[in-house]
């Protein structure tokens, strides 16, 4: 096992703009309890996958959010959303990366009088794929 270190990371997405330098994503599965009368153990069965997230950075006009209209950054409200990507690191032995279809939930800006003006992204799994799919989304885990 090799630890993953290096600040190669990033996030992209139609919508998602500022010097980003953090992402949090968590990914679930629905669980239900399927368990019948008379069995000795609990007996469970998986159910849809999710993803929610957050990401944030710094608010600059560099990447484009004094030109974004607001309905440019809440664009990702399609029923399919829109592609968001996902970086841990990226470098010449491989990319760690998790891409899905999602949707930016909410924004939150804020600025201080020390001079800190921040964008917050919070999103969701949006991905309306045919029952068979293995998985809403992407993950690509290299070295």
């Amino acid at each position: 096992m090799a630890a993953l270190s290096g600040n190669t990371g990033n996030v992209s997405g139609n919508g998602i703009v500022g010097s980003l330098n953090t992402w949090s994503a968590t990914i679930t599965r629905a669980v239900s309890d399927v368990t019948e009368f008379g069995q000795a153990g609990r007996q469970r069965l998986l159910g849809l996958y999710d993803l929610t997230g957050s990401a944030g950075g710094i608010l600059d006009t560099k990447a484009g959010f004094a030109n974004t209209t607001l309905g440019e950054l809440i664009g990702h409200t399609a029923v399919s959303g829109a592609s968001i990507t996902l970086v841990a690191r990226s470098n010449a032995s491989g990319t760690n990366s998790i891409v899905f279809n999602g949707v930016v939930t909410d924004i939150a800006l804020a600025s201080n009088k020390g001079g800190d003006s921040t964008v917050t992204f919070n999103f969701s799994l949006s991905h309306p794929t045919t029952t068979g799919t293995t998985s809403p989304f992407t993950i690509v885990w290299g070295t």
